[in-house]
């Protein structure tokens, strides 16, 4: 028989084994609600290089094969001086090797032609012609990882790199300022997949501000 004395005890006793398994689903939804919040927070330019760094590191070199029709050419043809000798190109074999070197292997009006950038040196090798050229201060003539259509951290070596803004679906936009240059103030933005580190989109911007160029990437096939 339970005295009223009981009955209060019993039922102080229900409510304090209701606040205590109460208390872990609460917990369980504030780490929720700090995971999101964290995994929606925009990236810095740093943290950002820390995973580049992180996805780069098992990735040493690669090859590709390239195909330029003539319908590319004329859309691509505003991209600048720096791309004037690979749109002559018909076919290439395309390769990277960490930390900066692009090589273009093919045939340019069936003429075999090799174009190779080692860091800031671009050397152009043509039957009975060696061109080596310094495109440290230029830019427009360089070509980086962004033109293969990814990042790398030698891109933030290049460039000083600034998030500007995400969405809500964590596409950052980002702005790439070439570092070295003088006063030519031409910059890239571009649209990434935070998630992924997939490049999606760029603009090409000259020192004036004009529009140079927008690029759309898409998946290799």
């Amino acid at each position: 028989m339970c005295t009223r004395e009981h009955r209060i005890q019993i039922e102080r006793k229900a409510e304090s084994m209701k606040i205590k398994r109460t208390i872990p689903w609460v917990l369980v939804l504030v780490i929720g609600a700090c995971i999101t919040s964290s995994a929606l927070a925009v990236p810095s330019a740093s943290e950002l290089l820390n995973r580049v760094k992180a996805a780069e590191a098992a990735v040493r070199d690669f090859k590709a094969e390239m195909v330029i029709i003539d319908a590319n050419k004329k859309n691509v043809s505003g991209m600048g001086e720096g791309y004037a000798e690979i749109l002559r190109l018909e076919k290439a074999i395309v390769q990277y090797k960490k930390p900066n070197l692009i090589r273009y292997d093919g045939y340019a009006e069936g003429i075999k032609a090799t174009y190779i950038q080692n860091g800031y040196v671009k050397l152009i090798l043509l039957p009975m012609v060696k061109q080596k050229v310094n495109v440290k201060d230029a830019p427009g003539k360089r070509q980086d990882t962004l033109d293969l259509g990814f990042l790398s951290s030698q891109l933030w070596k290049d460039n000083n790199v600034s998030v500007i803004s995400s969405d809500k679906n964590g596409i950052l936009k980002v702005k790439f300022d070439p570092k070295f240059g003088g006063d030519d103030k031409r910059r890239n933005i571009v649209w990434i997949d935070s998630r992924a580190l997939k490049v999606l989109k760029r603009e090409k911007y000259r020192g004036n501000g004009e529009l140079r160029i927008r690029i759309a990437y898409g998946d290799f096939e």
